[in-house]
């Protein structure tokens, strides 16, 4: 039996391996909200006996410290040093589980601890699960842990991909830990897998057959680190903590008016899931937009700092359960729940409100040299400033934003810009609660900007 599990927003991927005979099963790289293993477990008549983290993982959330409450195992690399009951395989450690066949290869360069599992179970393809070591069309980035490691690493990475994965046979089925999406690695195919032989002749990074060429081209080609990766990968090390999710999901808590509020006294930042114009229009004071959709939890750890406790202002129960489940996958542990009625639930309390501009690219394009023109304040990754900006704007990259905002002048308007628009009306909220009073969000971003510049 093989399921796979892909969470859209962070594009990572786990798996259930189990064993028909003697239905135990096994989880590889299982995110933080594990009852989806333990109900499709349940749902088969499963027993989870090993959990396997193919590395300490930078970008979610692990899930096995969870998993142990219902008696399964953890495995991980060598060296990992993980801060609760695991044992680490070395390279060739051999496994069974009823019918199924695992050999751990260790295959560093993505981390120094990662390890790949190759599997044979019968009347299943052979199968080796990646990780972050190789994608489909990719390789994992070698740059996590610091310049001092990076070079290295990339090192460690290419021999690890030529002279253990690529002598595996062509047939074999490779599952990787990402798809496209993932910051783990540069150009993820989002294919669901691939197989050795696919890869030893299409994959651009394995062209590269030369070393000192493959370490040259591997390093030239980095995506942006989110700010959240070094905190979770310190998490995951520790082992997140625990939120009962093995009994199961009960869902977001429903808060009224007076607990939203004192939860918000107390340190709680909220968090308002509407669209972009609705919130620029009236909005609670000091709320974060963070709109509803796939990536919510993702663009969530650009802004929300360490240990945040959060409170939603969401449509419903299931958009709030949704952004929970996010949320924790990107290691917030204190979601006291959501506000009841939403933003009508607010009005209605009387509780004050705030609103800030939206303006189209049109509109700022015609403000450009007059005497109240708008700073323009580019929250894009350096990658997407390189490529092209509006002259005389600051870039600072929305993850920096908060902790630079006291370089925002409060003489001028503020136009926050991002590509489409979603990231500069998150800009402009924070920039509004750290206090610039005169914010705007440019609708479309640079998407629509150059859209303007095509047709001059």
């Amino acid at each position: 039996m093989y399921l796979r599990f892909f969470d859209d927003g962070l594009a990572q991927t786990s798996f259930l391996l189990a064993c028909p005979r003697t239905r135990e099963a096994l989880i590889i790289d299982p995110r933080r909200d594990v009852d989806v293993y333990v109900e499709a477990a349940r749902a088969q008549g499963l027993r989870i006996q090993y959990s396997i983290e193919t590395h300490v993982h930078a970008d979610f959330a692990c899930g096995s410290r969870e998993l142990l409450a219902i008696g399964s195992r953890t495995i991980s690399g060598p060296g990992s040093n993980l801060r609760y009951p695991h044992h680490e395989v070395h390279d060739g450690e051999r496994l069974r589980a009823g019918d199924i066949s695992i050999e751990f290869m260790h295959t560093p360069g993505h981390t120094p601890e990662h390890i790949s599992i190759l599997v044979n179970q019968p009347d299943q393809p052979t199968r080796i699960f990646t990780g972050d070591t190789l994608f489909a069309g990719a390789v994992g980035r070698p740059d996590l842990l610091g310049e001092k490691q990076t070079r290295a690493l990339a090192g460690s990475l290419y021999d690890s991909l030529f002279n253990k994965l690529l002598k595996l046979d062509d047939g074999i089925e490779v599952h990787p830990g990402h798809g496209a999406g993932s910051l783990c690695g540069a150009g993820i195919s989002s294919e669901p897998h691939s197989t050795i032989g696919h890869e030893r002749r299409s994959n651009p990074m394995l062209q590269h057959t030369d070393r000192d060429d493959f370490i040259a081209t591997v390093l030239s080609d980095l995506p942006e680190t989110p700010p959240y990766f070094p905190r979770m990968k310190k998490m995951n090390q520790e082992g997140p903590p625990l939120m009962g999710l093995v009994n199961g999901y009960r869902g977001a808590a429903a808060m009224s008016a007076s607990a939203t509020i004192a939860t918000i006294k107390a340190g709680a930042l909220l968090i308002d899931m509407r669209p972009p114009a609705e919130f620029a229009e009236r909005h609670p004071v000091g709320a974060l937009n963070l709109g509803y959709g796939p990536k919510l939890g993702y663009w969530a750890g650009f802004v929300l700092p360490d240990n945040a406790r959060v409170v939603m202002l969401a449509a419903d129960e299931r958009q709030a359960s949704d952004a929970a489940r996010q949320l924790m996958r990107i290691g917030v542990s204190r979601i006291d729940g959501y506000l009841i009625g939403g933003i009508h639930g607010w009005l209605a309390a009387s509780l004050p409100t705030s609103r800030f501009g939206i303006m189209s690219a049109q509109e700022l394009r015609g403000t450009i040299g007059g005497a109240d023109a708008p700073l323009v304040v580019d929250v894009r990754t350096e990658r997407e400033w390189n490529k092209g900006h509006i002259e005389g704007a600051l870039h600072v990259p929305l993850g920096d934003l908060e902790s630079r905002a006291a370089e925002i002048p409060r003489s001028r308007p503020v136009a926050t810009m991002c590509e489409g628009g979603y990231r500069s009306a998150l800009a402009a909220s924070v920039l509004e609660r750290a206090g610039v009073d005169r914010v705007m969000n440019v609708a479309g971003g640079m998407s629509a900007w150059r859209q303007l510049e095509a047709a001059v």
